[in-house]
Order: C-alpha cells, then sequence, then structure tokens
C-alpha cells in the first residue's frame, strides 16, 4: 500500500473538513488521487491555495514528505489527469464534463506554476518560461534604452551659471514671465503646477558655480496670500533688479 500524501476524511464523521478526501466510510485505499482531483473540480479558483495549502500542510506535520516533493507529487497527478481527458473520445456522452474537468485542472495546474519555487515542473516547460522571461526582458530593456536615448537628449553637460548672490534675482524674472499676458488676454506661459519652474532651476541652471537643490527652487514657488509668502523664501526688494512689461503696441 503507498503512502497518501492527503488528509483523509475520519469514517463515520460528521464534522469532516471539506477538504477532507473520501466519503463517509473514509477514504478509498489508493484511491487518494482521484478523491484530491474531485474536490478540484468543486472548489473555485479562488480556493486553491487554501486546498493546496491544507494538505500540504498535513504532509509536512506528519513527516510523510518535504515541500518539493509534495508540490512534484501533485503536479504529476494533475498532470497525468490532464492526459487522460485530452485522449479522451470528444464524442462520448461524457464529454461536456470532461472539458469542464479538463478547463478546471488546467487552471488548478496555472496555480502550480506559480508557487513552483524549485523549478520542480519537466524541463521543457520550466525552460520555455525562462526563455519567454528572456525575451520579455529583452523587449523591456530596448524600450528603455530607447525612452533614455530619447532623455538623453535633454541632459546638459553645461549648465547655465546664474551670477553668484543673484539665485533670487533670477527666479523673480521668472515669476514676473509667469505672469505676462499676450494682448489676447491668455497668458504667455502656464502650468497648473508650480514644480516644473523649480524643477527647470535645478536642472539647467547652476548658481556660483555650484549645483541648484531643487528644494532651494522649490521654496521660491510657494502659495502666496495676496503679496506675502506664506510658507518658503521671499524675495527681497534688494533683489528685484529688473521688471518684465510689454511693450506697448505701435500708435497707427
Amino acid at each position: 500500500m503507498s503512502t497518501s500524501y492527503f488528509k483523509p476524511r475520519k469514517p463515520f464523521s460528521f464534522s469532516a473538513h471539506p477538504y477532507d478526501l473520501g466519503t463517509f466510510m473514509g477514504l478509498w485505499q489508493n484511491h487518494d488521487d482521484n478523491h484530491f482531483l474531485l474536490n478540484i473540480y468543486r472548489i473555485d479558483e479562488k480556493e486553491f491555495s487554501d486546498y493546496y495549502s491544507y494538505h500540504l500542510n498535513y504532509a509536512l506535520e506528519s513527516d510523510l514528505t518535504i515541500e518539493e516533493d509534495f508540490f512534484r507529487h501533485v503536479w504529476q497527478i494533475v498532470q497525468s489527469r490532464i492526459r487522460h481527458f485530452e485522449m479522451q473520445d470528444p464524442f462520448s456522452n461524457n464529454h461536456g464534463m470532461h472539458r469542464q474537468n479538463l478547463a478546471k485542472l488546467q487552471q488548478f495546474q496555472k496555480y502550480l506554476a506559480s508557487i513552483d519555487e524549485w523549478n520542480a515542473r519537466p524541463s521543457h516547460i520550466v525552460i520555455a518560461e525562462k526563455d519567454d522571461l528572456i525575451q520579455n526582458q529583452k523587449q523591456e530593456i530596448e524600450k528603455l534604452n530607447a525612452e533614455l536615448a530619447e532623455l538623453n537628449q535633454y541632459e546638459v553637460s553645461l549648465k547655465i551659471l546664474i551670477d553668484d548672490g543673484h539665485l533670487p534675482t533670477f527666479i523673480d524674472v521668472i515669476q514676473q514671465l509667469r505672469e505676462l499676458q499676450l494682448p489676447s488676454g491668455r497668458k504667455l506661459i502656464k502650468s497648473d503646477h508650480k514644480i516644473p519652474y523649480a524643477k527647470m532651476i535645478a536642472k539647467y541652471f547652476s548658481h556660483g558655480g555650484k549645483d541648484i537643490p531643487i528644494e532651494t527652487a522649490r521654496n521660491y514657488f510657494v502659495d502666496k496670500k495676496g503679496d506675502v509668502t506664506i510658507k518658503g523664501t521671499s524675495i527681497q526688494p534688494e533683489h528685484r533688479l529688473f521688471k518684465v512689461i510689454p511693450i506697448e503696441p505701435a500708435k497707427k
């Protein structure tokens, strides 16, 4: 008699767990694989993990096997029954049931594939999956390289230098530009957020020969209540050296 890795139902038990294998009379000798599969046909896909773990824990706690061998055992049972259904006469009276059982077993096999941490499945399946993974990774790398090449077009090796001590002056000019209106009444430049201005300054400009931290630039673009800055860095009057104004239209 071969050893079963699955938890059997106790004979004449009125409070058996729904995942226990067997009938009211108990588990038929050497039919544990059939009973294990019968439960798969009945349960929902979302229960696969609980069902598998229930019997795995029983096998481990009973010192019947190790986790990898349990996985191999279940995989072999499922794979053998899949082959059995695939070989059945498609014109038999039981064809509809066979198709349903086959579909459920294939779903369960996908679950098993997702937990195969030992690559314990047949080598041709594992190799095929790894080949697909490598191909997908190659495509992703090509895509990322193309995106990186496009982004590199906007990189600069030398930043525009803002004279030492005049970062507030430059930012004051940028802030004025944000408020300029065209003759149509629309703003010359517009952004729903202020962070793009801070990022632009940090990315493309330097101050006194040093990079400008983005947080430093961000502090100049904060909320205001009237003309008063609520938080962040305000521009002092001595740094307001320029006034950007529109040109008056020529008189006809």
